[in-house]
């Protein structure tokens, strides 16, 4: 079996977190001053938290992405956590009757759910994803009408057709006739609450960067980055009890997630962009890109088109914003 080329079992924590549903959070310890990724050995590496350097001649472009990301000054946080009970990010719902998508609605060219949009990949016959990364622009969410509006920006694995979704990204939020705005960063392992990280500060405007790797069927570890700022963390998180990684789809999505069990309506992003939108196969070195996915419009009431996806290269994808619901 090819080794992995981003995933990694998870190093010593320096602190364990517990949450609810039983499943936990780790973190790692901060490198020394004058730590350098590009020069550590793979145990330094492993031991703060950081993804496997890739193989030079098997993935060499993988390489130049891995050597751009960490040569550049940048500023690491031990994460915090507050669990947002009631709020959820889930798998992909069919338009019209709001049940679980199967994977033979991916199968259409006019693929349409009511929570998701944006672009859908799945793997060859026989393969399962192990990793997946995307990078972004927060939007400033406005309000059209009033009201509480939501949108999310994230990448993720598995929710097409599967019951599980392992997913990180941002919130951008718009409340009442005041239009207060609330944006940060999360991510989620369906069926469990949404998570924010309350210390990774982000605005409208940030761009964001987020790999995912799948360390096994029930541990990941997720990198999430404010390009921005230069602030960034990671974290290794196990599944919900009695939840395993299917690995049968990665996404690039925005999202109106569900709010105490109601489905919300979505705040106006305008527009959005994803792009370096690449997920890897778990078991060889393969790549699959944004652009090869399947495009999947939101739908609201009657139907009518929400947000509306359109893929402009195989790693960038354009999202926009019609209306709340």
């Amino acid at each position: 079996m090819a080794k992995k080329r981003f995933a990694r079992p998870p190093a010593k924590p320096s602190r364990i977190t517990t949450i609810s549903k039983g499943f936990r959070i780790r973190t790692y310890e901060l490198p020394p001053p004058g730590f350098n990724p590009l020069t550590a050995s793979p145990s330094l590496l492993l031991r703060h938290g950081f993804p496997t350097r890739p193989d030079a001649k098997t993935a060499p472009e993988l390489l130049k992405r891995w050597e751009a990301a960490f040569s550049r000054p940048r500023t690491l946080i031990t994460p915090e956590f507050r669990e947002v009970k009631g709020k959820y990010h889930g798998p992909a719902k069919q338009s019209g009757t709001r049940g679980r998508m199967k994977p033979a609605d991916f199968s259409v060219a006019n693929a349409t759910s009511t929570n998701w949009s944006g672009s859908v990949a799945f793997p060859p016959l026989g393969h399962t994803f192990g990793w997946i990364e995307g990078q972004w622009t927060v939007p400033n969410p406005q309000a059209p009408g009033g009201g509480d509006l939501f949108a999310s920006e994230w990448v993720g694995i598995d929710g097409a057709g599967s019951g599980d979704v392992l997913q990180a990204g941002t919130e951008t939020d718009i409340f009442g006739i005041f239009n207060l705005r609330q944006i940060y960063a999360w991510w989620e392992w369906f069926p469990a609450n949404e998570v924010a990280i309350t210390n990774l500060p982000v605005s409208a405007g940030d761009t964001m960067y987020c790999l995912i790797c799948v360390n096994s069927t029930n541990t990941a570890t997720v990198y999430i980055s404010n390009e921005s700022t230069g602030v960034w963390t990671r974290f290794s998180i196990t599944a919900p009890k009695g939840t395993t990684l299917v690995g049968n789809s990665a996404e690039w999505i925005v999202e109106r997630p569900s709010v105490n069990g109601a489905i919300t309506s979505l705040a106006d992003y305008k527009v959005e962009y994803f792009d370096e939108g690449i997920a890897g196969l778990s078991d060889v070195f393969r790549i699959v890109t944004l652009g090869s996915g399947t495009p999947v419009t939101m739908t609201g009431n009657n139907n009518a088109p929400l947000s509306v996806p359109t893929i402009e290269t195989d790693q960038l994808m354009k999202v926009n914003w019609l209306k709340s619901n």
